[in-house]
């Protein structure tokens, strides 16, 4: 089994923020407020005094004009440290799981599909209407811009199935070491049912065979019966859990 801090790691590195500064063990990431997870602290250990780290977390977003966040998985440190967000006053927000599987395995129960899906290793501009018009935040031009940014720092591969000029459906692969993580997998609400994300995750592995990838991870809402019932056909395992913590 993946252990859970490896896994925050790598879903840290796979969906980087603009800013991250180091506090006494912890990541405070921020990304001009779009994204929960580039807009939080990764509690990766335990601070030397936490009622002054959490008291400069708190001032460092409030001058930002985000939400203190912390993302709050098995590896937390301090262990309690989601007990103590709780009095503080933060609320729990998207419980959800990260779930692992081996590329080999993903691919033998995928079948190949008759459906064209196109590989990029930067997102095309149908891929990011697409992208956006399904899973864009509040927000103009500026949280576009931002989402944008954190697509493009990291290594990545980009999947689209054409309609004209436009999209039907698309996802990214985020290339971290010998792993792999699956983000942005949406169709169009029009050509839903038709198998084009199990085409697009398909495409997207069995291009990562060729970088030296041997598995991949995903995150899954806990409450998204939909997508975890994919996932488990297709021999995904939870291998951790987080949730969020965000300041009432």
């Amino acid at each position: 089994m993946i252990a859970a801090a490896r896994i925050d790691s790598l879903m840290n590195q796979g969906w980087p923020a603009a800013h991250s500064t180091e506090l006494d063990g912890w990541v405070v990431r921020r990304n001009a407020g779009v994204t929960l997870r580039a807009n939080s602290v990764l509690p990766a250990g335990a601070p030397f005094d936490l009622g002054k780290a959490l008291d400069y977390v708190e001032n460092l977003y409030a001058a930002h004009d985000i939400a203190p966040s912390f993302q709050i998985s098995p590896a937390v440190q301090p262990s309690d440290l989601d007990a103590q967000l709780e009095a503080r006053g933060y609320e729990v927000r998207n419980p959800t799981l990260v779930q692992c599987a081996e590329i080999s395995d993903v691919l033998a129960k995928l079948p190949a599909s008759a459906v064209e899906v196109n590989i990029s290793t930067a997102p095309t501009a149908d891929w990011l209407d697409c992208w956006w018009a399904i899973d864009g935040r509040d927000g103009g031009e500026a949280a576009r811009t931002a989402a944008e940014q954190i697509l493009t720092r990291g290594r990545a591969l980009y999947a689209v199935v054409p309609d004209g000029e436009s999209a039907k459906a698309i996802g990214r692969l985020a290339l971290v070491d010998d792993a792999a993580g699956l983000y942005c997998l949406a169709v169009d609400e029009r050509f839903r049912r038709q198998g084009l994300a199990s085409a697009i995750i398909h495409a997207l592995l069995h291009a990562a065979t060729t970088s030296g990838v041997r598995w991949v991870w995903l995150s899954v809402l806990e409450n998204n019966t939909a997508a975890r019932t994919l996932y488990d056909h297709l021999g995904f395992r939870t291998a951790s859990r987080y949730h969020y913590r965000v300041k009432g």
